[in-house]
């Protein structure tokens, strides 16, 4: 299955996200540095890994992976386009298709939600919210580009 343990998306998007240190997450959940550091190494290395498959099962090449903001983008084999990949917490990985955002009425809930969690994991500012939807995913976009 293509999804992290939610304790280690937890620990993850603390860290990553919110730029939360190890002790301060250890605090929080009340475990030790060491369980944090350990949950954030385990779950670094299962994310690559649910990245890599996911990008063998769509025929494509990664052109960047960024696990410390959840994020990578690829190219299609066949088609040559670009896919954008968010991992969504409870979830897993999520998709966006090239930088065409058609039928945002119909997508809408799944936009907002891949919107929601690019500010979990500090990809995107809490602003973004006060952009439209379009301009808000044309951000997301632009920010897993860099």
């Amino acid at each position: 299955m293509l999804k992290l343990p939610l304790r280690m998306e937890e620990v993850l998007i603390m860290f990553s996200g919110q730029g939360l240190r190890e002790v301060d997450i250890a605090e929080k959940l009340g475990v030790s540095r060491q369980a944090v550091n350990k949950s954030l190494r385990e779950a670094r290395a299962r994310l690559t890994r649910i990245f890599l498959e996911l990008a063998e099962v769509l025929n494509s090449d990664i052109v960047r992976i960024n696990v410390e903001k959840g994020c990578m983008v690829l190219r299609n084999r066949q088609r040559g386009v670009k896919i954008y990949v968010l991992y969504v917490s409870g979830k897993g990985p999520q998709i966006l298709l090239s930088k065409d955002f058609g039928h945002l009425n119909v997508n809408r809930v799944y936009y907002e939600r891949m919107i929601e969690e690019a500010v979990k994991w500090g990809l995107l500012s809490p602003r973004v919210k006060e952009l439209g939807l379009r301009e808000a995913l044309e951000k997301l976009v632009a920010k897993m580009e860099e």
